[in-house]
């Protein structure tokens, strides 16, 4: 990603609080922000926007979470998008659902403010190492000057 692009944000959530809360301190720390209520546009939104990543709401009216981020892995438009589930959904059968649906994290309901931040730069981070250990990798060559690649 380049310096001077802010990372993009997708925020699904349909309570209204929260969705306004998260949204407004993320800006506060340099994100840009789309937010939105309706899971039935996430989709449409990730394709044309292309966040870096995406917090959603597990119990979503419309289409849940898990369908929506079935989705989403579905498309390879979008599916390297980090995906977080940011939910009050906590029992164990949900997360472990939730991870194995394809979601990147779990941030269970309450969480503050700064953790949801926190937890953006830190999988941001991991997702840009990982990116860049594997251009590294593509990059390195395996045969040396004694020892030339076979082709």
């Amino acid at each position: 990603m380049p310096p001077d692009r802010r990372p993009l944000v997708l925020l699904v959530d349909n309570h209204t609080d929260n969705r306004e809360m998260y949204a407004l301190y993320l800006r506060l720390r340099g994100f840009c922000v789309i937010a939105c209520a309706d899971s039935r546009i996430v989709l449409d939104l990730a394709v044309t926007w292309i966040p870096d990543i995406i917090l959603l709401e597990l119990r979503m009216n419309g289409l849940n979470g898990l369908d929506v981020v079935a989705r989403l892995k579905r498309d390879p438009k979008v599916a390297h998008i980090p995906v977080v589930a940011l939910t009050a959904s906590v029992l164990s059968f949900e997360q472990a659902a939730a991870m194995a649906a394809g979601f990147t994290a779990l941030l269970p309901k309450p969480c503050l403010p700064d953790e949801v931040s926190d937890a953006i730069g830190n999988i941001l981070a991991a997702s840009a190492g990982a990116k860049n250990t594997a251009a590294a990798a593509r990059e390195t060559p395996v045969g040396t000057p004694d020892r030339p690649l076979a082709m």
